[in-house]
């Protein structure tokens, strides 16, 4: 246990929860490597990560930076992102991350020059990204442009696609679709380069069911229908999987304190003192789903409420017409499922409210990893 209790409001990760996601995702696809994109949740990094994972993708110089002071093997980074700029493209070398991608001929460009500002030795492995249609990524006719001219970046080894098409996929069929498109642009890079992948990074970007019960059942069905289509690709090329929601959905719980209850017009209104602010759930607006909430003090019998935020806008609303069990000042309440995004997402620096304090459990400690930070010290103008 830490030096103390974890004080309202606050997250606690759980690492074995972490793991178990993973592991089951490796009994689904065995043999297929599995990629953890940190954008989901970089604090499960302090704990133990399981083995399953092969490689670590991020997308930003500051995840960069988080990889490196958590000493991430620099050989399991993947260096991504739709903005790189070649400050960031050199220090990704210098750190020696095993494969960067590039979304673009001016990524590629920049690529070769930081090769060489940096006196690279060999090549720098690298994966092009195939657009889906939206700003992310490139089209045919630029991987075309790229692969046809390779011998004109020479520091570069392009050794892979890389193909992402969207989150919150429900069904096999979206994967199948994914899929199709993934052979067509190989098929053709093939046929007019040459071009062979030593590996695919493909997205699956799978659902992950926040709102309408049963939760784990409706995780499940989307891997179990998607894992022989994975397979199956797999079969033909050397596929590697890259997730983030999915992985870390299930291990994080936000919890909140009761500082007031009150009615109005018929309505009865919960404040805590977290909020809209530190707790986001995806597609979830102004309250219209209703989130999995869990009380720790349960009373006998049972009341309608709303459960508000702190902030000082109306949006602020957590839960709608939610039933619960009688309500007093004081109780804690947890919101469940929030180990993907939430903590790192939410408008957090709102009103310059204090951040959530975070903590890890590892299962045989409750470690605080975050402090209560002040919101404040951020929002301020600088030299005051």
């Amino acid at each position: 246990m830490d030096r103390r209790e974890p004080q309202t409001p606050y997250y606690v990760f759980n690492s074995d929860v972490f793991a178990q996601s993973v592991r089951k995702v490796q009994e689904a696809l065995p043999g297929i490597p599995l990629v953890y994109s940190i954008k989901a949740n970089p604090f499960i990094l302090t704990g133990p990560l399981p083995c399953e994972i092969t490689r670590f993708e991020v997308c930003s110089p500051g995840e960069l930076s988080i990889v490196e002071r958590l000493h991430i093997p620099p050989e399991k980074v993947l260096y991504s992102g739709v903005m790189k700029e070649l400050s960031d493209i050199r220090e990704a070398i210098r750190y020696g991350s095993g494969i960067l991608t590039a979304e673009s001929i001016c990524h590629v460009e920049l690529l070769e020059k930081g090769a060489e500002c940096e006196s690279v030795s060999g090549k720098l492995n690298v994966i092009l990204r195939f657009s889906a249609g939206s700003q992310f990524g490139m089209s045919e006719e630029d991987l075309l442009e790229i692969l046809s001219h390779k011998e004109h970046y020479e520091h570069l080894n392009f050794m892979g696609l890389h193909y992402f098409s969207g989150t919150g996929k429900t069904r096999g069929k979206k994967i199948e679709k994914d899929l199709k498109e993934v052979r067509e642009i190989l098929a053709v890079l093939k046929e007019k380069t040459g071009f062979q992948p030593e590996i695919v990074e493909y997205g699956a970007g799978f659902a992950v069911e926040y709102f309408n019960p049963p939760l784990q059942e409706k995780d499940d069905q989307i891997l179990t229908e998607a894992a022989p289509i994975l397979r199956d690709f797999a079969e033909e090329y050397p596929l590697s999987i890259e997730m983030g929601r999915y992985f870390a959905a299930t291990c994080g719980e936000y919890h909140t304190s009761v500082c007031d209850i009150k009615s109005n017009r018929g309505v009865n209104y919960v404040i805590l003192d977290g909020g809209m602010h530190q707790v986001n759930y995806f597609g979830q607006m102004m309250a219209m789903k209703m989130p999995p909430v869990r009380q720790e003090v349960k009373r006998d019998g049972e009341e309608v409420y709303t459960l508000c935020g702190s902030l000082c806008t109306t949006a602020d609303v957590l839960a709608r017409d939610i039933s619960l069990s009688p309500l007093e000042i004081g109780d804690e309440l947890v919101f469940e499922r929030t180990g993907a995004y939430s903590a790192m997402e939410a408008p957090a620096l709102f009103l310059s409210r204090r951040l959530p304090e975070l903590w890890l459990d590892t299962g045989s400690e409750l470690r605080l990893i975050r402090d209560a930070d002040a919101a404040d010290l951020i929002n301020v103008p600088a030299g005051l």
